[in-house]
């Protein structure tokens, strides 16, 4: 199982804590990096979306923008192609 890492960030101005899975943490500080954003820039912009993605809090939010903003980023496959992932799954 995947530990959790507490982090501080800032989101208006605001010191504010958030446990993620470090895939997340890695993912978050990527994404900030491709859109020349700083990570609390980019904290900010998710944390005026919490709603938006249906997310109960901050954590959640970035949960879901991470996975979204890696799915578009994707190739698409023909239906009936498998990742190797997806095989090793079943």
């Amino acid at each position: 199982m995947s530990s959790k890492k507490l982090r501080n960030v800032y989101v208006a101005g605001k010191r504010t804590s958030m446990r993620l899975e470090a895939a997340f943490w890695e993912g978050l500080e990527e994404i900030a990096q491709k859109e020349s954003l700083t990570l609390g820039e980019l904290c900010n912009r998710l944390a005026e979306r919490v709603d938006a993605v249906d997310a109960s809090n901050l954590s959640s939010a970035v949960r879901v923008y991470v996975l979204d903003y890696f799915r578009a980023a994707t190739p698409k496959r023909p239906d009936n192609a498998y990742t190797p992932l997806a095989i090793a799954a079943e």
